[in-house]
C-alpha cells in the first residue's frame, strides 16, 4: 500500500510543483495545464492497482464506478456537468488510498 501511497502523492504534486514554478516562469503554468492529465492517467492506475489489491473493497468500486460515469457522461453528452467528477474523484481516491491501513 505504501507504493499506491507514493505514486498518488507523486501524480498530485506534479501539477503543483509546476504551477508553483509557473509564478516565476509562465510557461511552466500551462506545463501545469496539461500535467493534470497525466495526473487522472496515474490516478486511474493507482484506482486498478488498488483494486486489485482489496477488489472486494467497497468504495474502490464505487471509485472506478465513477470514473466509468465521467467517461461515458463526457463521451455520450454535450453537458459541462461531468467536468466537476475529476476533482471530486481525485480526491476521493485520495482519501481512500491514505485512510487505508498498510
Amino acid at each position: 500500500m505504501n507504493y499506491l501511497k507514493i505514486l498518488n502523492t507523486v501524480a498530485i504534486g506534479i501539477p503543483i510543483i509546476l504551477a508553483l514554478i509557473g509564478v516565476f516562469d509562465e510557461s511552466f503554468l500551462m506545463m501545469a495545464l496539461v500535467s493534470t492529465m497525466a495526473t487522472g492517467f496515474i490516478q486511474v492506475i493507482v484506482g486498478i492497482l488498488f483494486w486489485i489489491k482489496e477488489w472486494e473493497n467497497f468504495f474502490i468500486i464505487l471509485y472506478l464506478v465513477g470514473v466509468i460515469l465521467f467517461f461515458m457522461g463526457i463521451s455520450l453528452t454535450n453537458s459541462d456537468s461531468f467536468w466537476i467528477m475529476p476533482p471530486i474523484l481525485c480526491i476521493y481516491l485520495s482519501l481512500l488510498v491514505y485512510t487505508q491501513k498498510n
